[in-house]
């Protein structure tokens, strides 16, 4: 008989979860004055969140919803 799987995603979700928050926070503490940037500086920091969710969604797709 197998064992049963310990709760990995439910670590795994949590982690994420706090990671996000501490990041978010670090983000909010440093960040200069929103009114000085310009919107070339808002562009450019989307895109690069955008691209972060993109590889992060790619990477769980492909490690935990492919077809076996």
């Amino acid at each position: 008989m197998s064992r049963p799987q310990p709760p990995r995603r439910l670590h795994r979700a949590v982690v994420l979860a706090i990671l996000i928050v501490g990041g978010l926070l670090w983000l909010a503490l440093t960040f200069p004055n929103p009114a000085q940037m310009g919107s070339q500086s808002w562009i450019a920091l989307g895109v690069v969140v955008l691209v972060a969710a993109m590889a992060g969604i790619a990477f769980s797709w492909g490690r935990y919803f492919r077809r076996r």
